[in-house]
């Protein structure tokens, strides 16, 4: 069939359609029309309710990743106390033991001053240079303690930033797609 027969046809059966027919087709156009609005309007609620689901389930991740780097931190914590109190137990040790060692060198220098003119400095001179040693002992101890302290805070603290970085970066990346999808089918629905 060639075309200018075919748009003769096309001309004769719009002539034989009633007014009835085009409202039948208009009420079935528009009918149709709204029940595929509805039905994209329901999906798009259910859409938002699972993104609102899936933030708030990625909020929960979030605060169950926390957990454990926070009983990582204490049990750092914990560990640096225990190696702090260790070293000033052996600190306040080595200072009794020379304070004792002092006292007895005083003792024996007292009764040999008892004894006579001759008195025994030197052994006194040893007992508080002995005695400075072990004060500049403990001090470096405590001093080495301490910057390894420093050092263990600033890695905790380079490694939580990071990750919290990485974490909202990944939360804000999954957030911007869901608010692009929702926008999308909004614009399907809402021309």
């Amino acid at each position: 069939m060639d075309q200018e027969t075919r748009e003769y046809l096309e001309r004769m059966l719009l002539g034989l359609t009633t007014k009835e027919d085009l409202e039948k087709l208009r009420q079935e156009t528009k009918s149709n029309f709204r029940q595929l609005k509805e039905e994209s309007k329901n999906q798009i609620l259910e859409w938002k309710q699972e993104v609102k689901a899936d933030l708030e389930q990625l909020r929960k991740g979030e605060a169950g990743q926390s957990d454990p780097m926070r009983k990582e931190f204490r049990d750092g914590m914990e560990e640096l106390k225990i190696q702090t109190r260790s070293a000033l137990d052996q600190s306040f040790e080595k200072i009794g033991t020379l304070l004792q060692e002092i006292k007895e060198e005083g003792e024996v220098a007292s009764s040999n001053v008892r004894q006579g003119p001759n008195i025994e400095v030197s052994g006194l001179k040893d007992g508080i240079e002995s005695l400075r040693e072990g004060i500049k002992e403990v001090t470096e101890e405590i001093l080495y303690i301490k910057d390894k302290m420093k050092d263990g805070f600033v890695e905790v603290q380079t490694e939580l930033g990071s990750m919290i970085r990485f974490s909202y970066a990944d939360l804000e990346k999954k957030f911007s797609a869901l608010e692009a999808r929702i926008k999308a089918l909004e614009k399907m629905v809402f021309p």
